[in-house]
């Protein structure tokens, strides 16, 4: 029984690997919107039978725009599929832009019973705050070797040598390009975006999230500060559809702040989506300086943050009089 759950563990984790490397869902993948409540919500982990390619009716696993969705097929068309949400008030086709779902665009069909998908709720969330941190550090691992190359890679080759010797300044200028690149990494796992959806159409205000063509609405989103230490948020929205009355603020640790807006319901009646990227930055510098810097590109702030610290390494090294002394050596047999 043990070898079979070892077993069933290691194909799992292979499937995933195989799915992250083709940038592809293969058996199995979760929800990460609202557009299919109730049948499956945010988090919830389903299967895919690969082989299907769907038929009106069934759940189907497609790239729309570059993105992976789970959405229902609502007609076939000589084009392909056209396909909808079940929480949605339109199909995705309605978009002017968005054409019918080939066929070789669909990783496959959710395995349902009964006519309900297999899902395991919630477990997805998980699995997205672990893939986050992995590939964090698959990165910083990475950069540690690239760093380790650059450190020795003057050094003459002996393989007579016996001897690995590692020096302070080697090991002091590694663990500082470690640190540094973790920094970076932390404040960029935090950028994420914001997105909504509404309708225009000519039976505005009949429902939630319907408005009428031409019309503007308000809406309220809040910002918030999972970090301990105050931040600075950058609001950049995508579009020219949308008017925030505050493009960035600075949010103490632990602290949340409300963002009014405006938006523009075009005159087409369709669906539209809208989103705002938002960019956060640990306050290591003056506000101002920092969305000034950001406003050029969201990467010039973290530029002014890695030659801040490796400055700051720099004094602390120089402060410490610390020379080129040897920290330890390793014997080495097969070199």
């Amino acid at each position: 029984m043990s070898n079979l759950i070892a077993l069933t563990l290691v194909a799992f984790i292979s499937i995933s690997l195989i799915g992250f490397a083709l940038d592809r869902p293969v058996l199995m993948s979760y929800v990460t919107s609202n557009s299919m409540n109730p049948t499956l919500e945010v988090g919830d982990m389903f299967f895919i039978n690969p082989i299907s390619k769907g038929d009106v009716g069934q759940i189907i696993v497609f790239k729309m725009n570059g993105h992976w969705t789970v959405h229902r097929v609502y007609a076939k068309v000589s084009g392909g599929y056209i396909t909808k949400g079940d929480n949605n008030v339109a199909t995705d086709q309605q978009n002017s832009f968005a054409k019918p779902v080939n066929e070789s665009d669909i990783a496959g069909t959710v395995i349902t019973l009964n006519g309900k998908p297999i899902r395991i709720p919630k477990i997805g969330i998980y699995i997205e705050e672990i893939s986050r941190r992995v590939a964090n550090l698959y990165l910083a691992l990475t950069l540690l070797a690239v760093g380790s190359v650059l450190l020795t890679g003057n050094k003459k080759k002996n393989r007579r040598k016996r001897k690995l010797i590692i020096k302070y300044k080697t090991l002091y200028s590694s663990i500082s390009a470690i640190t540094i690149a973790v920094l970076i990494l932390a404040i960029m796992s935090s950028w994420g975006q914001i997105g909504f959806s509404y309708a225009s159409t000519l039976a505005g205000g009949q429902r939630d999230g319907w408005y009428l063509p031409n019309s503007e609405f308000e809406k309220t989103i809040e910002i918030k500060n999972n970090w301990i230490y105050p931040a600075v948020y950058v609001l950049d929205p995508i579009g020219t559809r949308l008017k925030l009355n505050k493009t960035s603020l600075t949010l103490a640790g632990r602290s949340l702040e409300s963002v009014s807006m405006r938006v523009r319901v075009p005159s087409k009646t369709m669906v539209y989506s809208e989103n705002i990227k938002i960019y956060a930055y640990p306050l290591l510098l003056p506000s101002n300086f920092i969305v000034s810097m950001a406003s050029i590109t969201p990467y010039l702030p973290l530029i002014a943050f890695s030659t801040e610290f490796a400055l700051l390494f720099a004094i602390i090294y120089f402060a410490t009089g610390s020379g080129n002394e040897t920290v330890f050596v390793v014997r080495r047999r097969f070199l």
